[in-house]
């Protein structure tokens, strides 16, 4: 957050290879092992997912005794689908073996993570409606934020801007904050969005 623009795309590739490695080192079955890979995933782009799709398809080579569990694969499952190798048939696939609360959750912040306009959009709309349950709003707001190309967030700083105030006014102080906090444009703080 606190990058030079030019040196974000490889500063962020540093630190997911370092993580990566960490996750390697770590004790097999560790808290650590896990917290490293979740960390990992979150960060990685390009080829680092292959690792992140092998780690999902269940090939624990590089990483003996990680539990994969379920949370686990779900984010798993949300990097890769927003680094645009999985779509929604995998989002579905993966909820129906998990159709809980905690997959239902798992899977709206799987959707609003989709890399293409349409699904940004629709996560937006859902957020901005106020129909979303806390939990719910929350998923989706994570969502909606986990971009790799950051011009499909663009349209949404001027849109931020004109919707706070009503969005603020018509929810709870919870959900407000959730949803002020979560959809700040912090990434694109310019002088024209302070303006």
């Amino acid at each position: 957050q606190f990058t030079a623009e030019d040196r974000i795309a490889s500063l962020r590739h540093e630190v997911a290879e370092r993580l990566w490695d960490l996750a390697q080192q770590a004790e097999a079955g560790s808290d650590q092992q896990l917290q490293f890979v979740m960390a990992f995933a979150a960060q990685a782009r390009g080829d680092q997912l292959d690792p992140v799709q092998a780690l999902y398809a269940g090939d624990l080579d590089r990483v003996p005794g990680l539990d994969l569990t379920t949370d686990l694969k779900w984010e798993l499952l949300t990097s890769l689908v927003a680094g645009g190798r999985a779509d929604e048939t995998q989002i579905d696939t993966a909820l129906s073996k998990d159709d809980t609360a905690t997959g239902a959750l798992a899977a709206a912040k799987a959707r609003a993570a989709l890399p293409t306009p349409e699904a940004k959009q629709r996560a937006w709309d859902q957020i901005v409606a106020g129909e979303l349950s806390n939990s719910t709003q929350r998923s989706v707001v994570l969502g909606f934020n986990r971009v790799h190309d950051q011009a499909l967030l663009h349209p949404y700083v001027e849109a931020y801007f004109d919707q706070i105030d009503q969005l603020w006014a018509s929810r709870s102080h919870e959900m407000a904050e959730t949803a002020a906090v979560g959809l700040f444009p912090g990434w694109s703080v310019t002088a024209e969005t302070v303006r």
